[in-house]
């Protein structure tokens, strides 16, 4: 076997040849006219405040949204000063109970860090299910570290 970079002549062939399966078989993005779909740049960003305090306690936000596979992947933070007060997980639980009322989106997933233990322990106690582990995946101050994968689909979700 050998192997070498692909000339316009090899792409060609290869496009004739994937002419015998659909697309939709090849690939879970998004697809329009028999073509695959750009990612979308889009992100929605929800911040989170508190009565009493003048900045902000928190934020979320999704993106990579994906309308074929009814799914977007989220990010979320709170900021430094009200960690372990509950923060977190309330704003999980309005953002994504929020998602699931006023959008069609039937899975919404989250990528951290394995050193981030908080995060891991929030996903997990609001029923989030691990779907797999990036190995290596994560470079913080030259080492690498894994990542978890964690989701929830919409019939799972129920507030705590």
């Amino acid at each position: 076997m050998h192997f070498e970079l692909a000339s316009d002549e090899h792409n060609y062939m290869l496009a004739a040849e994937s002419q015998f399966s659909r697309l939709e078989e090849r690939t879970c993005r998004p697809i329009l006219n028999g073509k695959r779909v750009p990612r979308s740049n889009e992100v929605v960003t929800f911040s989170f405040g508190m009565d009493g305090i003048d900045e902000l306690v928190g934020r979320f936000e999704y993106f990579d949204i994906n309308a074929r596979n009814q799914s977007a992947e989220f990010g979320y933070s709170v900021n430094s000063k009200f960690r372990r007060r509950g923060i977190g997980t309330k704003m999980l639980l309005t953002a994504i109970t929020h998602l699931f009322s006023t959008t069609t989106l039937n899975k919404l997933y989250c990528q951290t860090a394995a050193f981030n233990t908080a995060s891991i322990r929030l996903l997990e106690k609001l029923n989030f299910h691990q779907d797999g582990v990036l190995r290596e995946h994560h470079e913080l101050d030259g080492e690498l570290w894994d990542d978890c994968i964690y989701s929830v689909l919409r019939r799972e979700w129920r507030e705590i």
